[in-house]
């Protein structure tokens, strides 16, 4: 009998839209079956089948009704297919997960939950002081964090011995390394352009602040009209407003890969994140990483050796570094070079999964 790999979603997240799809939450379930053999099977209220078919034909689908009480519908499913479960994946430590993986043990006390944590440094200050949160991690097998300074702290905090895997990459089609050379004079960031916390409008000011001739500052994401109406406003009559460009969302996978093999620098000015999959991405094509000091950066920029990190709300020291940075070029071009090989090799999703792999096999089984 085959062995199973299941993703179980909890209340807090069981609706997976079609961007979770190519995201670190499906991602690795799906590509730990592939390295380990395993049957997959997501198991939640709603998800694009149409999507996950053509994209992952063998990965299948339980549903379980998001109607009356998720929770229970959840820990229902697990008594009638936990004993089918080798391998429980949970993705962010919820509440709701410590009663439904209760479950899942209590019916297959030989399988392995594997926990993703996903935590950033607030959201840990305040799991700490919840009972639940030592409860739901010592009840997993194996716990993960994305960045060195959350793993340190859980472990140190609760005597707890959680592994380290970062967000990485994912190449939906095979890549050549970036040359220099080919590269253009670009700084560029993607995400949701409109959001508050991606704070880009600031960015964008530090940008036209910087006054850099022969750069343009590509705005990739979704913009709401009001977003457009204050980014429009900023830029009118500026003498340098014409080199920012907002492209949009872009879907199209190539295209996205191209914009990122065309910027010598990355920017993420966020004021929160958990180790940002975008950072694996521009790493990986080679990007000079100018970043706001959110978590995971200083692990992707190895302390500032590939990139330049400021506080939350350094808009004149990101200006400054914009200004010195783009006229560096053999610091941006060692970067290329360098940190594009190092992230290459180590930011894989495909190699992480591996090392995913090897931490459940040394996982002791209770």
């Amino acid at each position: 009998m085959s062995k199973k790999i299941a993703l179980v979603c909890s209340i807090e997240s069981y609706t997976l839209g079609d961007a979770h799809l190519f995201k670190d939450v499906c991602l690795v379930p799906i590509l730990l079956g592939e390295y380990l053999g395993y049957e997959v099977t997501i198991v939640t209220a709603h998800i694009n089948q149409t999507l996950l078919h053509e994209t992952f034909p063998n990965v299948k689908f339980a549903r379980v009704s998001s109607e009356g009480n998720f929770e229970e519908n959840m820990k229902l499913y697990m008594i009638e297919h936990a004993h089918e479960i080798d391998i429980a994946v949970a993705f962010g430590p919820y509440p709701s997960y410590l009663s439904i993986l209760k479950t899942y043990k209590m019916y297959n006390p030989l399988g392995k939950i594997y926990m993703k944590l996903d935590v950033n440094r607030y959201w840990l200050t305040r799991l700490l002081q919840e009972p639940y949160f030592k409860e739901l991690l010592n009840l997993c097998d194996l716990v993960t964090s994305e960045c060195e300074p959350i793993q340190n702290k859980i472990n140190e905090m609760l005597n707890l011995k959680v592994k380290r895997i970062p967000n990485g990459f994912y190449e939906f089609f095979p890549t050549e390394p970036v040359l220099f050379k080919d590269k253009k004079n670009v700084i560029l960031t993607v995400g949701r352009i409109d959001s508050p916390e991606k704070q880009v409008l600031p960015a964008v000011t530090a940008f036209l602040s910087a006054g850099i001739p022969d750069w343009e500052f590509r705005l990739v994401g979704p913009m709401n009209e009001e977003f457009k109406a204050k980014l429009f406003t900023l830029l009118e009559g500026n003498p340098y407003g014409s080199q920012v460009k907002t492209l949009g969302p872009i879907y199209d996978k190539i295209l996205l890969e191209q914009e990122y093999r065309a910027a010598k620098i990355f920017t993420l000015t966020s004021i929160v994140e958990c180790h940002a999959h975008v950072l694996a991405e521009a790493a990986k094509n080679g990007c000079y990483l100018i970043c706001t000091d959110v978590d995971g950066v200083s692990d992707i920029t190895y302390n500032q050796r590939y990139g330049k990190i400021h506080s939350t709300s350094d808009w004149e020291g990101i200006a400054k570094t914009l200004k010195k940075v783009t006229s560096d070029e053999k610091l941006l071009s060692s970067t290329c070079y360098e940190l594009q090989s190092i992230a290459r090799a180590s930011l894989n999703w495909r190699n992480l999964v591996q090392q995913i792999s090897l931490f459940l096999r040394e996982a002791p089984m209770k």
